[in-house]
């Protein structure tokens, strides 16, 4: 039996994580610029403690790490299912409108 990794995936028990990503609009643009002065000026904890604060609406535009290793996660469980679960595509020599070729093999499941 597969192991997938757990810690910041659920794939494939669940879909892979949407993250909706916007870019910097002008209601939040002083906090991160606050942020990026901070962290200029060498001051890492206040710039630490400003995004803390204002995680939750920081996460639309900010890609952090708990973020890279949500994708690194979800990425290689995605690998090890589509070694798994693997079809082969059969089709009748009279079938004219297959877009596929003999010997295709699709990954998919349900």
């Amino acid at each position: 039996m597969t192991k997938y990794e757990s810690e910041y995936s659920s794939f494939p028990n669940k879909k892979i994580t949407k993250h909706n990503f916007a870019d910097i609009d002008d209601d939040i643009a002083p906090v991160i610029n606050q942020i990026n002065a901070l962290r200029s000026q060498g001051q890492y904890s206040q710039a630490a403690q400003l995004l803390q604060a204002n995680k939750e609406v920081l996460s639309r535009f900010i890609v952090d790490a708990e973020t890279f290793r949500t994708w690194e996660d979800e990425i290689y469980n995605a690998q090890k299912y589509a070694r798994q679960v693997q079809q082969s595509v059969h089709f009748e020599e009279n079938e004219d409108d297959v877009d596929c070729l003999e010997g295709d093999v699709w990954v998919g499941g349900e």
